[in-house]
């Protein structure tokens, strides 16, 4: 190890504290990453790796720690490790490019395990009692507060039809809807987002990077109708959903919505997210269609992404098959004549 070209601030011996605080400082000057980015990743070292290390010195951060450290982490969730895993080789990646250190430990640590998860499509059912609740969600007697306006309603219809992330279901403005032409259409082109210093923003992009435009069923489109009326005279620009102040809606008061009208037909306990209308969308349209057209309207670069984490695996049985292996069946045996 030896002391690198840090302006004598940082040493091999040096806090790893303060070598955390210089990647910081240097990864809010990387103009290839987005802000939220650099918030997640700031979040992250803050809450999963700092807690360890800050007490020990950048030589003190050795392979035997880090394994150690994400043994625990894994213990506790295989997301949890992997993103630990990710923030420290980033941070003692930095340290070997300013030649704090000669390596980056982190690669020298055994790989993680990721367990298998087998992607879940909503069943009719499902779909049916979220109806159910969202129409009926505090409606009845006695509930105090204002009504709801039935927009959490409007974006699960909007979601299940389009089969988007809740931030760009969110994000969707009035120009990006066409409820005139033959075949209706929705722009998918940008995403709701919440950043440190501005509260809640849209974001002109989503997070591939490229908007997609996709036809929509006549159920979405119904919804979207209803919703213009509403905005008639608003600017263009305007969002479809939003606050009663006419801002952007938060993506973490939607999912706490939509908790409580899970927990008031009896499915708290099974693990529904708005993200389960997005693989139940993918999971009919790679079923009755094909895996490319699923990964078309998700807005997937590739074909693979959407069947290993969105396309819940068929357990239907293809009767053809039988037929084309009974050609290997055994050849029927002539008959010999009867001998009289």
């Amino acid at each position: 190890m030896r002391a690198g070209d840090t302006s004598g601030a940082l040493t091999a011996d040096s806090p790893f504290a303060d070598l955390a605080d210089a990647w910081l400082e240097d990864l809010r000057m990387d103009s290839d990453r987005s802000d939220g980015t650099k918030e997640v990743y700031e979040r992250e070292l803050r809450s999963l790796v700092q807690p360890t290390f800050q007490h020990f010195t950048v030589r003190e951060v050795t392979v035997g720690r880090i394994e150690r450290f994400l043994k625990e982490q894994r213990s506790r969730s295989y997301a949890r490790a992997k993103h630990s895993r990710t923030i420290l080789s980033m941070v003692l990646g930095f340290a070997v490019r300013r030649e704090i250190i000669a390596r980056n430990p982190v690669k020298e640590t055994s790989r993680l395990k990721k367990p298998k998860q087998v992607p879940k499509a909503l069943t009719p059912e499902q779909i049916e009692l979220i109806r159910r609740a969202a129409a009926e969600w505090r409606t009845g007697p006695g509930v105090l507060g204002p009504r709801p306006d039935g927009q959490v309603r409007d974006i699960i219809e909007f979601m299940l039809g389009t089969a988007t992330r809740i931030g760009e279901a969110l994000a969707i403005r009035k120009c990006d809807v066409d409820v005139t032409s033959e075949i209706p259409t929705v722009t998918i082109a940008g995403t709701i987002v919440v950043r440190r210093d501005r509260g809640v923003v849209r974001q002109g992009w989503t997070k591939t990077g490229e908007s997609r435009r996709v036809a929509i069923p006549a159920f979405v489109a119904e919804v979207l109708r209803r919703r213009l009326v509403l905005l008639a005279g608003l600017p263009e620009d305007h969002l479809v959903f939003f606050t009663r102040n006419g801002t952007p809606l938060t993506p973490n008061n939607v999912r706490r919505t939509f908790r409580e009208m899970l927990a008031s037909v009896g499915l708290d306990e099974a693990e529904i997210s708005p993200h389960a209308f997005r693989r139940t969308g993918a999971t009919l349209l790679a079923n009755r269609l094909d895996i490319e057209t699923a990964a078309e309207v998700l807005g997937h670069s590739t074909p693979a992404t959407t069947r290993d984490h969105y396309v819940e695996p068929s357990h239907a049985v293809d009767a053809v098959s039988a037929l084309v292996l009974q050609r290997l069946g055994p050849l029927e045996a002539p008959r010999r004549p009867r001998l009289h």
